[in-house]
């Protein structure tokens, strides 16, 4: 069955972050003072905010857009250090985390050509599904979401990539059916599995050649974003498909 709908991820896809996580925890242990491995630190900080996704897509966890839960998450990380920050400190350090954020967000050429690329197809749609907040993902976008049919983000779904509601929500603003729907992320357990989940083809951006894991299989995987165009011409007949 051909491609009608492609839905992207935003951060770690369409906006490059380069190193952002690790120097992201260096410099939140460096404001605070502590000694403690950066990449440790990240690790830990990562899994208390995935926790946190999955409690409240789970029902346990009251809803909290994204800028509140890294801030909680990050509140977690150190208590499981033995380390307790004030909220003030804690709404200090994440306004410094928005800021790094706001500095390294940026937008491959590559990337800005494969949607307008994607564009010139009539019948295809292209679509957002983010876990992110309005304000800061519209910023972080500047003119690239106004390529974009329809964006789709947690904070008005009040639900988080991989729960299948935010990807059916996305389906219903576009009126595409899963079978001829593509979703390209970064993130095995949050994009492949979702989309994978929500009966959608799914594709694995592995640009750093990661290795599976969870027993989660993405139909494509691709290293270099302009890899989509490739795989969209090979599910849509070539006298359809027209660059």
């Amino acid at each position: 069955m051909g491609v009608k709908t492609i839905f992207f991820d935003a951060y770690g896809t369409l906006l490059e972050l380069g190193d952002y996580y690790y120097d992201l925890a260096a410099q939140v242990l460096d404001e605070v003072g502590c000694s403690i491995n950066p990449h440790l630190f990240w690790e830990t900080w990562n899994d208390a905010f995935n926790g946190i996704i999955f409690d409240i897509n789970e029902g346990q966890h009251p809803f909290t857009n994204i800028r509140t839960t890294y801030k909680i998450s990050l509140k977690n990380a150190f208590l499981m250090f033995g380390i307790s920050i004030s909220d003030g400190r804690l709404d200090e350090l994440n306004r410094m985390c928005k800021a790094l954020l706001d500095q390294r967000c940026t937008i491959l050429p590559s990337t800005r050509e494969t949607i307008e690329a994607l564009k010139h197809k009539e019948d295809v749609k292209i679509g957002l599904i983010s876990n992110g907040d309005n304000d800061e993902l519209s910023h972080h976008l500047g003119e690239l979401v106004e390529l974009f049919d329809a964006t789709t983000i947690s904070e008005n779904v009040r639900a988080y990539k991989p729960d299948t509601r935010i990807f059916q929500a996305a389906l219903k603003e576009l009126n595409a059916n899963p079978e001829e729907a593509l979703f390209i992320g970064d993130n095995l357990r949050i994009d492949v599995n979702g989309a994978n989940k929500a009966g959608i083809r799914s594709v694995w951006y592995n640009q750093k050649g990661a290795l599976p894991e969870d027993g989660i299989k993405p139909h494509f995987t691709i290293a270099n974003i302009n890899e989509v165009l490739e795989i969209v011409k090979l599910l849509i007949p070539l006298e359809d498909f027209l660059f």
